[in-house]
């Protein structure tokens, strides 16, 4: 788990002590923005992989999904002031691939039955819980929309949520896109994992493993 603060004053440390247990490691990050992002967008994007679940495209394209999920999401969070590391770690991946895959995801489930013929108006009326990923979707499309940010899986989610695109149609639309080199959002992997690796090392604070 990741516990977020942008300074770091001693009762930081404190908490993240007191929480720690031998079936629970707690990491400190000072990318509060970056934390929240990650928990927001996560939500998002497992709505797509699940509408690949749905259409029972096999786990290969939802591998892919996820993959261009990752980085799509390390590119919002830069140009939203967020460190693109951050969504590496427990907070952006982690929480992604649990949100994805947990049973207990009601962003999964509903990814999946929007992908089997139901509209999002049904699934949200006849559930008593809340699918965080579905209010997110429309927050933030109008957020990148209004900074000129980049974000195609997002906005296919948003159109098939708010405009009642399907997801057939979505999957048709991110296929055709302008074909290009697949490279790290930032830096290259050995940046990543050495900054992974010195913060495992040498201690508490900073970013997310």
């Amino acid at each position: 788990m990741t516990l977020a603060c942008e300074s770091d004053p001693p009762i930081v440390a404190a908490t993240q002590s007191a929480l720690s247990r031998p079936s629970m490691r707690i990491y400190l990050s000072e990318d509060l923005k970056g934390v929240e992002i990650g928990g927001c967008l996560k939500n998002v994007y497992a709505i797509a992989a699940d509408c690949c679940q749905g259409l029972a495209l096999g786990d290969n394209a939802q591998a892919a999904l996820l993959t261009r999920a990752l980085a799509e999401m390390v590119r919002v969070g830069k140009g939203l002031g967020a460190r693109d590391e951050t969504f590496y770690g427990l907070s952006g991946f982690g929480d992604l691939v649990a949100t994805c895959h947990g049973d207990w995801s009601r962003n999964r489930t509903f990814g999946e039955s929007i992908a089997k013929g139901q509209t999002a108006e049904e699934i949200i009326e006849s559930q008593n819980t809340a699918v965080e990923g579905y209010r997110t979707a429309r927050s933030f499309y109008e957020l990148l929309e209004s900074k000129g940010i980049e974000a195609p899986i997002l906005e296919q989610v948003y159109q098939i949520l708010y405009s009642g695109k399907s997801p057939r149609a979505a999957l048709n639309d991110l296929m055709s896109r302008d074909l290009k080199r697949e490279n790290l959002e930032s830096g290259t992997l050995e940046d990543v994992l050495s900054d992974w690796l010195g913060e495992y090392e040498y201690g508490q604070k900073g970013y997310n493993h």
